[in-house]
């Protein structure tokens, strides 16, 4: 496949408004091709690196977050057989980094990235990535906020996703930090009520959304098995937004306490040069037998 139509279907003018500041819904014709059977899924998964494949499976509670277990035993699985899997039990499986290597899927990332730059010409994005998120029914994933900004298109099934907003409670500078540093994985507390501020999205194929950086979401797998195309961008908003907390983080743990995480300004760019400096740092420490790979701290404080 060497081109692919746009695949945004109904973007207007307050889309266009909302994109990166509020949740944003449209509908996409990406569901129609035929990239996403169980057949095509297989294929993707015995030529991907399974370095970069993650198999998970957690309980039904969404306030239990120490369910969530990785199964490792799975992810060198023939293809066939970890999709048979994810039919049959309860799994979430990520195959990272797919959209934007994958000779076959490559041009589907790039027909989206393309036409989302033309639609929204203020939206100036550096780097993106894309993932295949594969789950079962009934699977679900933990209330958590991304340090990238972050968008998906439903190409199977169903799921229904919940956003809140970026502040407290819901998500704090401290807990950012913690992700920036490697020390957590961006899970977060959850509390039911909280639902009752959250954005609502029901999406199932031909489904898009997108939603402001660090907005802390979970979502709950619906029905069929879900087939998610997920995008991670950095944009120039991102990378000093995190570099500023990334730089509060350095100094908080050296026993200074910040005083602000505003992202413009003077303060703001000696910041961002301050982890910069912290960064660059940490890779000349790193062991020469071990390069920095997309695992890696410093690999992932770089993405945001």
């Amino acid at each position: 496949m060497k081109r692919v139509a746009p695949p945004l279907l109904d973007w207007n003018s307050d889309r266009q408004d909302e994109f990166g500041r509020g949740v944003v819904t449209a509908r996409h014709q990406l569901s129609r091709l035929p990239l996403f059977t169980d057949d095509a899924l297989a294929a993707l998964l015995d030529r991907h690196d399974r370095s970069l494949v993650d198999v998970c499976t957690m309980g039904r509670d969404p306030a239990v977050r120490s369910s969530w277990r990785d199964v490792g035993v799975c992810r060198h699985l023939p293809g066939h057989h970890l999709l048979e899997a994810v039919h049959q039990t309860r799994l979430w499986v990520q195959v990272r980094e797919a959209l934007n290597t994958d000779p076959v899927l490559r041009p589907v990332f790039n027909a989206l990235f393309d036409q989302l730059k033309v639609l929204n010409p203020d939206w100036k994005p550096l780097r993106a990535y894309g993932s295949v998120i594969i789950a079962s029914p009934g699977a679900q994933v933990f209330l958590h906020s991304d340090v990238s900004e972050t968008m998906m298109a439903q190409v199977r099934g169903t799921q229904r996703l919940l956003v809140y907003p970026p502040r407290q409670p819901w998500v704090s500078d401290e807990a950012l930090e913690r992700v920036l540093m490697s020390e957590d994985h961006g899970d977060l507390p959850y509390e039911p009520s909280w639902d009752a501020e959250a954005a609502i999205a029901e999406m199932g194929p031909g489904s898009f959304a997108s939603w402001p950086l660090h907005a802390p979401h979970r979502i709950e797998m619906t029905g069929g098995i879900s087939v998610t195309l997920a995008l991670e961008v950095v944009t120039q908003t991102s990378l000093i937004r995190n570099g500023v907390l990334h730089a509060n983080a350095v100094m908080r743990r050296a026993g200074w306490t910040p005083r602000s995480s505003r992202a413009r300004g003077a303060g703001a760019v000696a910041k961002l040069a301050l982890s910069r400096g912290v960064k660059a740092m940490s890779s000349l420490r790193a062991p020469a037998s071990e390069p920095a790979g997309e695992d890696t701290p410093l690999a992932q404080m770089e993405r945001a």
